[in-house]
């Protein structure tokens, strides 16, 4: 210790009256020795009681020149004479007094020992913290003697604040009312024991405070270049997942760009938000790369605590690693996610301090639902969170000063995306789940309830002028994605009807022509999760085409008429879209090759059908009809059916409708296009592959 300290400390150890240990009055705990200081034989004297005492006479006995006896808090002077006993101020007889180095050292040690017992009891750090600093909201360490009266009552955990802190993710503390429990004193509902006891069982890492400083920091040409960049994350994955506050962001932006040093949540979410907008830009992949790695540098110090700040930096590792073929995998990020914010008790309705704060909470929580939603479709997996689980309500229409705009707010896109994510959560857990199969009357009924539903909320869905692409294309893309979801074969309607065809073919083609418009003026996001779906598209166009050349050689009318043209357009901007997903992802070529070779042999088939009906026609014309003679009746004999004749295999898409059947062309067995009955098994398990997920 230096001399400065010493002085310092001797300085306030003057105001107190230290008494020897064993003195007549008890002595106060931290002039006790610390438990680890070796034990003292009975009748030693202990060093403490050797040290030279440090007192100071008051000054009502330095008045009357009369010897104190330094009781502490009254002398017995001053206690006869009823007087308050004070002493006076640190001077240099004080500051010169001879200290014991033992002494200081045991107290020192001392306080050491008590601010880990602390820390260790309620997670908090007060050896950071300035004296009188108020801690608020960490409850009782020794809480454990109040269960049995908790389980009694209903409560919770009691708390010294009505709110849980920063962190901790408990929810607000609400005991039951006066009275409502019976006679005998126990409550008419049992507590969640497992929130009650959650602390100890699941043995977390206390809350404690991160580092006011990050590392090195990247940073762009210019402000205005930053700006911009973050600007066209907000443009439109901001829209979709509004977990990140767009002014908050900018500001921390702005404070960075003027030599400001970020703290460790506010590294991360700059540096993982500029790495997204820079994948979305198409820009320079290792400028995006470069971004990401810095975030990384950070993301154990986000991650340290239950908060709405590792909540964040989860979702902004699962958009990139959506938009970038490294890193983790999603699928587990997003898991993840969900356990964090579900132990937080985001998904509850509770009560917050403030508005903002509750707003904040919940943008987080249902950009995490719309994430896991898409994601879980797309993979053919399980939903993190079934809705009968979710008792908190949506966001607000607010602006970003805090006034209430509904229709007219940045987050009426949002709001509006989130209520269809409801509606496709419900088809998907109907259709897609390992219940009994309904009857084929049960699912007609569901999946015209189902359209009603999402016909009305296209129907309603707000235009938002500021954002006129997401509140108008945007909304159709969403609106035909789900569609195809419904209608598709599922587990629980195998065999879809007339209607499902049809609902399938024309969604495909309204698919294909949303990504062909981004594609056409050099905005689509070459994103495994764009390739599945144009994929899904393309392939379900074909499914319908074969499932009216099954109707024909049953002798059937076929059940979908699409427009020749714009489905033959469709089909094809698949096959090109696929081809350019080749060039800049290894293995999609493969994919490519099998969609061309499987569109070209149901188009051949289709032509060579056609061929078959046009001659059958022509010859019924030319030959006349003739009286049937009578048959006397015979026993039925069945007989097999002549064999099919092959199909002439179309070389090339685009002449698929000039093959003429005169066998100058490769020929294929018909029943290979029985292959393509609708299954995704063989893709998802290629996407698993090649995107970590």
């Amino acid at each position: 210790m230096s001399s400065t300290g010493n002085k310092d400390f001797r300085d306030q150890l003057g105001k107190f009256r230290l008494d020897s240990i064993g003195g007549p009055s008890a002595p106060p705990i931290w002039s006790q020795p610390p438990p680890e200081s070796t034990p003292v034989p009975d009748g030693a004297s202990t060093p403490s009681s050797r040290s030279k005492r440090v007192s100071t006479a008051c000054d009502f006995c330095r008045k009357r020149k009369k010897k104190c006896d330094f009781r502490y808090p009254n002398c017995t002077a001053c206690t006869r004479a009823g007087v308050r006993c004070t002493i006076p101020p640190p001077g240099p007889q004080v500051a010169n007094a001879s200290v014991p180095r033992d002494q200081l050292e045991n107290l020192q040690k001392r306080v050491r020992w008590l601010e880990e017992v602390v820390r260790r009891k309620s997670g908090i750090a007060v050896a950071e913290m300035s004296t009188g600093t108020p801690v608020d909201g960490e409850g009782d360490p020794d809480w454990w003697y109040q269960v049995p009266a908790m389980v009694a009552t209903g409560g919770n955990r009691p708390s010294t604040a009505s709110m849980p802190s920063p962190g901790s993710g408990g929810s607000s503390v609400t005991a039951g009312p006066a009275g409502s429990e019976s006679s005998t004193g126990v409550g008419t509902e049992l507590p969640n024991v497992g929130e009650i006891f959650r602390d100890q069982l699941e043995h977390r890492r206390p809350s404690v405070a991160r580092p006011a400083s990050a590392p090195r920091v990247l940073r762009l040409s210019s402000l205005e270049e930053a700006e911009r960049i973050a600007g066209q994350y907000f443009d439109s994955m901001g829209y979709q997942y509004p977990f990140m506050s767009r002014p908050e962001f900018m500001g921390h932006l702005r404070h960075i760009y003027t030599g400001g040093v970020p703290s460790p949540e506010v590294h991360n979410a700059y540096h993982i938000i500029l790495a997204i907008s820079l994948l979305i830009g198409s820009a320079d992949a290792s400028q995006a790369a470069e971004f990401y790695h810095a975030s990384q540098e950070t993301l154990p110090l986000a991650l340290q605590n239950e908060d709405l700040a590792a909540v964040r930096a989860l979702l902004g590792l699962a958009l990139y690693t959506m938009f970038a073929t490294a890193g983790p995998s999603i699928w587990h990020v997003l898991g993840a996610t969900m356990r964090l914010s579900i132990s937080m008790g985001l998904h509850k309705a509770r009560s917050y301090a403030t508005v903002a704060e509750e707003e904040t909470s919940k943008r987080v929580f249902w950009s995490l639902y719309n994430l896991d939603r898409l994601i879980a479709s797309t993979l053919g997996r399980p939903l993190g969170i079934a809705d009968e689980d979710i008792s908190v309500g949506l966001p607000r229409e607010l602006n970003d000063d805090g006034t209430e705009a509904p229709g007219a707010s940045a987050m009426t896109i949002p709001l509006q995306v989130m209520r269809l994510r409801q509606i496709f959560s419900r088809i998907y857990r109907y259709l897609y789940s390992n219940l009994p199969r309904p009857s084929p009357q049960e699912v007609a009924t569901m999946l015209g309830q189902f359209r009603h539903e999402v016909d009305d909320w296209r129907m309603t869905a707000p235009v938002y002028p500021s954002a006129l692409l997401y509140s108008t294309s945007y909304y159709d893309y969403l609106y035909y994605t789900t569609l195809l979801l419904m209608y598709r074969p599922s587990p629980r309607n195998p065999t879809p009807d007339v209607t499902s065809i049809v609902s399938c073919g024309d969604s495909s083609i309204q698919v294909i022509r949303s990504y062909w418009d981004s594609y056409s003026v050099g905005k689509l996001k070459w994103i495994w999760l764009t390739l599945s779906q144009v994929y899904f598209a393309g392939i379900t166009i074909l499914w319908c085409l074969e499932q009216n050349a099954r109707s024909l050689r049953e002798s059937r009318p076929a059940p979908w008429h699409p427009e020749e043209q714009m489905m033959r357009r469709g089909t094809q901007a698949v096959v090109v879209l696929l081809e350019e997903f080749g060039k800049r992802h290894p293995g999609v070529d493969r994919l490519a090759e099998t969609f061309r070779h499987q569109s070209t042999m149901i188009f051949s088939q289709m032509a060579y059908q056609q061929q078959q009906i046009e001659r059958q026609d022509q010859r019924q014309q030319r030959q006349p009809q003739q009286p049937q003679p009578l048959i006397p009746p015979q026993s039925s004999i069945t007989l097999a059916p002549p064999p099919q004749p092959p199909v002439p295999l179309a070389p090339v898409l685009d002449d698929v409708l000039l093959v003429d059947g005169s066998g100058a062309v490769p020929m294929i067995d018909p029943q290979m296009a029985e292959q393509l009955f609708y299954s995704y098994n063989w893709f998802q398990e290629e996407m698993a592959s090649y995107y970590t997920l």
